[in-house]
């Protein structure tokens, strides 16, 4: 174990050393380009740099790691959305994300790696398929459904770090403004990283290489999604949400198992 005063000097090395990576590069540009994503459309940014950061480094390395880069980027302006949010609808949904996290974070550590990528991709395709479709849940929403759509987005989130497609066909499909799906969207994904962050934390996944790797593409991933807020504001919604599904499809395509040798 490092005693605490050797601790930055560790940190540096670690991270002189990991910059030296070709893989880590590539990963850089990945990160790039998945934070422009997010910070344009609100959405895509895991669903690009999860399943190829986990062709590089496995699943143990890439989930923890992009909720600890995105707790220090994208969730703190979720939680702007927190006091207005309409706790009636969020609070179910954070509740059976609860229950199932125990049992996320299980599989995580204990299923075999490439078992866990091929769940991913099946995530991955999922949703760009919702997103391509238009397809909406159009029911209304009750608590009982609430709570089974977050413990669906929490097993999901805990495993591949994807929790997006049942929250995104569940909630998007209603008939409340969308002003306030946003902000349950956001308020929800804020208190839910959160939480996520915790229990990696506690059960021993932030480890010091998962920090390390975080600490190198957190400043990109951050500029990415500076640069999508400001960026692509002369690019028609259509036009950038068609680039950013075909960008979740390469990426999906890429960090299919079969084409480790090539990547890795």
């Amino acid at each position: 174990m490092l005693s605490l005063p050797s601790l930055p000097a560790e940190l540096l090395a670690a991270l002189g050393s990991a910059a030296q990576e070709p893989r880590v590069w590539f990963i850089l540009g990945v990160a790039l380009i998945a934070g422009a994503v997010r910070g344009y459309s609100g959405f895509g940014g895991a669903l690009i740099i999860i399943p190829l950061a986990a062709t590089v480094f496995g699943p143990k390395i890439a989930v923890p790691m992009f909720y600890l880069f995105d707790l220090g980027s994208a969730t703190p302006y979720g939680y702007r959305s927190v006091p207005s949010c309409k706790w009636p609808e969020v609070a179910p949904m954070l509740a059976g994300h609860l229950v199932m996290l125990p049992l996320g974070i299980w599989l995580l550590k204990n299923m075999d790696p490439t078992a866990v990528r091929w769940g991913m991709e099946a995530v991955v395709l999922l949703m760009l398929g919702l997103l391509v479709s238009g397809w909406r849940y159009s029911g209304r929403t009750n608590p009982p459904l609430s709570v089974g759509v977050g413990a669906a987005a929490g097993l999901m989130g805990a495993v591949a770090g994807i929790s997006g497609p049942p929250v995104i066909a569940y909630w998007l499909g209603q008939k409340t403004d969308a002003a306030t799906i946003r902000t349950n969207i956001m308020a929800y994904y804020a208190l839910s990283s959160t939480v996520m962050d915790i229990v990696f934390l506690v059960t021993g996944l932030f480890t010091f290489e998962v920090v390390v790797y975080a600490l190198i593409f957190w400043p990109l991933y951050a500029l990415g999604l500076w640069g999508g807020a400001r960026m692509f504001q002369g690019t028609t919604d259509k036009a950038f949400r068609v680039s950013a599904y075909a960008l979740i499809g390469l990426a999906a395509a890429l960090s299919l198992p079969v084409l480790d040798r090539f990547l890795k």
